[in-house]
């Protein structure tokens, strides 16, 4: 499975349990780079990074944005 399904699957995973209180961490060596969510009440998804928070109203752009922030967090800018 590629990324970018696994990706799917745990956006899709928190929209069906919408109700729950579930977060998915990104993590390297016990710290959380990216956080995931899913809030009931806004009907969004909400990535965190550091002091960032981003809301995104559907997969295909929290999607995106998940696979985009991931890239960098493995090929850092020098």
């Amino acid at each position: 499975m590629s990324e970018n399904n696994e990706l799917y699957t745990i956006l899709r995973t928190l929209e069906t349990y919408s109700q729950s209180d579930i977060t998915h961490s990104f993590s390297e060596h016990d710290t959380d780079l990216l956080r995931v969510s899913y809030s009931h009440e806004s009907k969004v998804f909400v990535v965190r990074q550091h002091d960032s928070v981003e809301t995104y109203p559907d997969i295909p752009s929290a999607l995106a944005r998940l696979e985009s922030l991931l890239h960098d967090l493995k090929n850092p800018a020098r």
